[in-house]
């Protein structure tokens, strides 16, 4: 029979459970009509060719937003295009983490710091990115230099988080052009660069994002690095619209991924030692595509994770898990490789939710401009179906070029919204613009999707995002967030919805991998039932809290019961009855 939850108080690094009473945020009172169809008619707004929303756009939602500008200014992914070089590296900027990387409770920052180009010498540098520690309220205080948080050794693009070697904290990889960085928590507030070359994370290719996950069960974190183009020096075209028609001969926009071929994915084995080794082959990790997201989870309900991976311009890939570090490569039979009619798409980020509420977790993949982002409903056994147009996320497209990206219930409704950071990579793009407007897409009871109408500075500014990463700043509940941007400072963005519950759950591994990854979470409520996942990854080059976050429809029962199936197959239910608070559940603490 399941029974109440054990409860810890946080003192220095002991594991704890934090009681946080405070409000959360109030559902939504509004019944959607789904059968009206938008106008097809685009119109031109701000430079954006935009197809309009839903009428119900303007008036029904009640997700709001503060834009805490100036937060953490140094927070800042430079990528040297004041040079005027206009090198491919400069287009994809850098990612941004949300953790609590000396265990007060308060969940912190990371960014990168990008970089820029030694041309005389041909090799590209890196800046020192920034960690800000949270105080509360979306208060932060800059420490990258007390905490020894330097990046500047390489040029500096995603930021995967995990506790690598098992010692309670939290640990970053960060990718970037050629070998990536790995710093190690020493659980005093400081960090130990450690360069991946030295302990076997050695590729020296373009690293774009990554995602750490335990392939084989045995409680340590393996390493996916998704490789990008293999731009270099030697390999930089001449492009942009006097290009094209043969009138240049130095180039005048980026270059498009097409001018470059894609570069192999590495797949790194946790030896247990602090060090690792290179297992992609062996495993059946075997592509030369362009990478630029990967994701990793249990797709499959098998109790081992599987990856997915987003490449630009190439079919997305899905690798299976089989066991004993192989993987199966089976994305265009699962329906996940292209779109609807077939074709590749320029995709770069991922998110993991379960969008019409049927209990599997289906997949959301932002792409390019005049390309729909991707939604995959799940339909189990591994099967999806591209379900973009039957949600009316065409709806929602403004010629965006979609980045960062995060499933999340900004209004504690019980179904999880859609939150999309954007920006162009031409400097002159044909029907859009550089800069582009983020988006909040609100889901409509598990059917479809609407635009939140833009009533607040950050929907409304224009601005060039990559990464998006998700958290609690200010633990009342609501799910905020952080963007990093191009040459600008990050913006931190507070989740102001009124109103409302809200339940938040940590978990730890004991027999499965500390970071819980490829946990899955069922909270059931009288005959309601929701479900979440801890992924590896995701969004784009950016790494979210690892926070369990259900929001509580208002009408639901006080009582509910949580069911945790653990990757190690451990099965173990909570009964909880207090929304209003973060629960902590450890692995093998429940009885049966």
């Amino acid at each position: 029979m399941p029974s109440q939850p054990h409860r810890h108080a946080m003192l220095g690094l002991a594991l704890s459970l934090a009681l946080l009473f405070v409000t959360a945020c109030k559902p939504k009172e509004r019944t959607p009509d789904f059968l009206n169809k938008p106008t097809e008619k685009s119109k031109v707004e701000n430079g954006s060719v935009v197809l309009p929303a839903p009428e119900s756009t303007a008036s029904s939602s009640k997700i709001d937003l503060k834009w805490l500008e100036r937060a953490i200014p140094e927070a800042i992914v430079r990528t040297g295009s004041e040079q005027g070089n206009l090198f491919l590296p400069e287009t994809t900027g850098g990612g941004i983490a949300a953790l609590d990387f000396d265990r007060d409770g308060w969940p912190d920052i990371a960014c990168a710091g990008g970089g820029y180009a030694d041309v005389e010498r041909r090799v590209m540098l890196g800046h020192r990115g920034s960690l800000h520690r949270g105080l509360g309220e979306g208060r932060f205080e800059h420490v990258s230099t007390g905490s020894h948080f330097d990046l500047s050794h390489r040029y500096s693009a995603g930021i995967a988080v995990a506790d690598y070697d098992a010692d309670g904290f939290l640990d970053l990889f960060v990718t970037g052009y050629s070998i990536g960085q790995l710093l190690r928590n020493q659980g005093d507030g400081t960090f130990e660069t450690i360069d991946g070359e030295s302990i076997g994370l050695d590729d020296r290719f373009w690293g774009a994002s990554a995602a750490f996950f335990d392939a084989d069960g045995d409680g340590l974190v393996e390493l996916y690095v998704a490789n990008y183009a293999d731009w270099s020096f030697d390999n930089n075209p001449i492009c942009g619209g006097e290009a094209r028609v043969g009138k240049a001969d130095k180039s005048s926009d980026y270059c498009g991924p097409r001018e470059f071929k894609g570069l192999p994915d590495v797949l790194y084995r946790n030896l247990g030692d602090g060090t690792f080794r290179n297992i992609s082959s062996m495993a059946g990790i075997q592509d030369n595509l362009r990478g630029l997201g990967v994701l990793a989870a249990d797709f499959d309900d098998d109790s081992d994770v599987d990856l997915y991976v987003s490449n630009d311009v190439d079919p997305n890939l899905l690798y299976r898990n089989d066991g004993d570090f192989t993987f199966t490569e089976v994305a265009r039979r699962s329906g996940v490789a292209t779109n609807d009619a077939g074709t590749p798409e320029g995709s770069m980020g991922i998110a993991l939710g379960d969008y019409n509420l049927d209990g599997l977790e289906d997949l959301w993949v932002t792409n390019y401009q005049n390309e729909l982002n991707a939604l995959y409903r799940n339909s189990g056994k591994l099967q999806f179906n591209y379900a973009s147009i039957h949600a009316r996320v065409s709806g929602t497209d403004e010629a965006s070029v979609g980045w960062g990206t995060a499933f999340a219930d900004m209004d504690c409704d019980g179904d999880e919204d859609l939150v999309v950071v954007n920006g162009h990579i031409e400097l002159k793009p044909l029907g859009s613009t550089y800069d582009q407007r983020p988006q909040i897409l609100e889901n409509l009871s598990g059917k479809t999707f609407q635009l939140v109408a833009r009533k607040n500075p950050y929907l409304q500014t224009p601005q060039s995002s990559r990464g998006l990463a998700m958290a609690d700043w200010n633990r009342d509940g609501n799910l905020d967030f952080v963007t990093s941007r191009i040459n600008t400072d990050a913006a931190v963005v507070l989740n102001t919805t009124a109103g409302g519950r809200a339940l938040r759950i940590r978990l730890v591994g004991t027999k499965s991998n500390r970071d819980a990854i490829g946990t899955r979470v069922r909270l059931q409520i009288g005959q309601q039932f929701w479900v979440r996942q801890i992924v590896g990854g995701g969004s784009y080059a950016s790494s979210s809290d690892a926070l369990i976050h259900f929001g509580v429809p208002e009408t639901a029962e006080s009582k509910a019961e949580v069911e945790v199936f653990w990757p190690s197959g451990k099965r173990e239910r909570w009964i909880v009855s207090d929304w209003d608070q973060e629960w902590i559940f450890v692995e093998g603490q429940s009885p049966q």
